[in-house]
């Protein structure tokens, strides 16, 4: 059996379960809850954690060099960083980022997370509208973020927010976080109405709703930075 990493003790009332991004297996439990209690409740969710440390690996496999800013994603693709005679941060078609010479090396990894921050709103607007015009809704306001724990956002007045993380995933799983945000303006939840909503403006929404769990590590780059 897998049993947790370690477990917080606080004054809730019930037991949770998570499998954090390192991999560690963390339960929060309930001051004074029976040891008993706690290991049949690991047990029963044994096929989930499984699952959580399958998916774990597999991105540490596939994107290691990512992870480690070794090569960096856009729309889906691993691009390579150079630095060369250029003006101003650019991409080539043999999937390369070319930045500068001139760039302070200790703040390469800075200004690269403000280029993306910059096209970021570019692309994501265009997009956007497009899709706008074509499912019949409208937001009112378009915002990137720098959120640690979403892809996006979209509150009562209509503004959508956008982390500026989106543009490194795939198009498909884009327009997927475009068009969920989009029907919440007429679904403020996760409700049945809200998923069926998003199926019919996108039928493999099933499919690109589970994709993106691939792509959760990307919330964690270029933090602190």
């Amino acid at each position: 059996m897998i049993t947790p990493d370690y477990i917080e003790w606080s004054k809730r009332k019930t037991l949770s379960l998570s499998v954090m991004k390192d991999g560690n297996v963390v339960v929060k439990a309930p001051i004074g809850m029976r040891n008993e209690t706690i290991n049949h409740f690991v047990e029963e969710k044994q096929a989930w954690i499984r699952d959580k440390l399958f998916l774990i690996n597999k991105t540490k496999v596939k994107f290691d060099d990512v992870v480690h800013y070794q090569r960096f994603l856009l729309y889906g693709n691993k691009y390579s960083l150079i630095l060369d005679n250029v003006k101003k941060i650019e991409t080539n078609d043999k999937f390369q980022i070319i930045m500068p010479q001139k760039i302070d090396r200790e703040k390469i990894l800075k200004t690269l997370k403000n280029w993306y921050k910059k096209i970021a709103k570019q692309i994501l607007e265009d997009r956007l509208k497009f899709i706008e015009s074509r499912i019949k809704l409208k937001s009112s306001l378009l915002r990137i973020s720098d959120s640690k724990g979403r892809w996006g956002s979209c509150n009562s007045k209509g503004v959508i927010t956008f982390n500026f993380r989106v543009i490194m995933l795939p198009p498909a799983i884009i327009d997927y976080v475009i068009i969920h945000e989009l029907c919440h303006l007429v679904e403020m939840n996760h409700s049945k109405n809200f998923w069926k909503l998003v199926e019919t403006f996108l039928p493999k929404a099933p499919e690109l709703k589970m994709a993106i769990k691939e792509y959760g590590f990307l919330l964690s780059l270029f933090n602190n930075m």
